[in-house]
């Protein structure tokens, strides 16, 4: 016996006897939907940091190295010259406000003597500009008498 096979076919459907289900409030997000990429914005913005920070610390370098390089510059004559001029100029200055700031008795004193320590004698010894003299069962500082 054999059938005789018919293909289904469809007819013109009533959108009005179709029904949609209700999406509940937990259902997943379809791709259709706008996402704002959180990861993204926040790896550029570090990125965007870090570059900022870097291009910051490579202009204090080489500006640092500018000016090392101008300090090592040597002197030119002319230079040098007016370095000297206001080198005099300062120490002329100076010595006047130290004549004005100087009592006049440290100015008219006599120099100070030149001090001659005594000879060590026997049972004597010097450490560390002290004189010490020996005595029984040790040492004993003679403060009037450095050495």
């Amino acid at each position: 016996m054999e059938r005789e096979r018919h293909e289904p076919t469809f007819g013109k459907q009533d959108m009005a006897e179709v029904n949609f289900r209700a999406r509940p409030r937990d259902y997943p997000r379809t791709r259709d939907e706008p996402r704002i990429p959180w990861v993204a914005i926040a790896l550029g913005v570090a990125a965007a940091l870090a570059i900022a920070m870097g291009l910051i610390e490579w202009n204090a370098r080489r500006q640092a190295a500018a000016m090392t390089a101008e300090l090592m510059r040597p002197m030119t004559k002319s230079e040098q010259a007016a370095f000297d001029r206001e080198m005099s100029k300062l120490d002329e200055q100076l010595t006047r406000d130290l004549e004005a700031v100087m009592p006049r008795s440290v100015r008219l004193s006599a120099p100070a003597e030149r001090y001659f320590p005594l000879p060590l004698r026997p049972g004597e010894r010097c450490m560390s500009g002290h004189r010490l003299k020996r005595i029984e069962g040790g040492w004993q500082d003679v403060p009037d008498q450095p050495c």
